[in-house]
């Protein structure tokens, strides 16, 4: 399997934070830093309030994508940690899927219990369609998106 896939695989799995970029009413760009985690088949999974700007542009322009950026750099510095850009369009989950999603969010991101129950909150899931991946300065290619679904679901929990 693709070098560059298991390592794009293994930052969503391991990161929990990342910008979220979304498109305004005005057709300007967004970005917000946001706590997600990944479903276990490489999609990123978020607890979304509907006070938040983001979360009402994603209703109105569902398309969006995630940085995720190694919290360590290389030898290079800043510019060569490692990280990954998923693109894809936003699905708000209902019935038993939201249920699901939201007990594995707080499972893996355990401060989330405060606001989850909230009825302001709703589970999303970023359909991935598109996978950048920077393994550090000048190292960027883009990673199949079969190659990343094939590094097999993230252990769950």
């Amino acid at each position: 399997m693709s070098k560059a896939a298991e390592a794009a695989r293994a930052l969503v799995d391991g990161a929990g934070q990342g910008a979220l970029a979304t498109l305004s009413d005005d057709g300007s760009p967004l970005s917000t830093w946001v706590a997600f985690t990944d479903d276990g088949l490489g999609n990123p999974l978020f607890l979304l309030s509907g006070l938040s700007e983001h979360t009402r542009n994603l209703r109105a322009r569902p398309r969006a994508s995630l940085l995720v950026v190694a919290e360590t750099s290389g030898a290079g510095g800043p510019m060569d940690r490692a990280r990954v850009t998923l693109s894809g369009a936003i699905t708000f989950l209902q019935g038993a899927e939201a249920q699901a999603a939201k007990t594995r969010f707080v499972t893996r991101n355990p401060d989330a219990a405060q606001y989850a129950d909230l009825p302001d909150f709703t589970p999303a899931r970023l359909e991935v369609e598109a996978v950048r991946f920077v393994g550090g300065f000048a190292r960027a290619t883009s990673v199949p998106l079969a190659a990343y679904r094939a590094e097999g679901p993230a252990v769950a929990g």
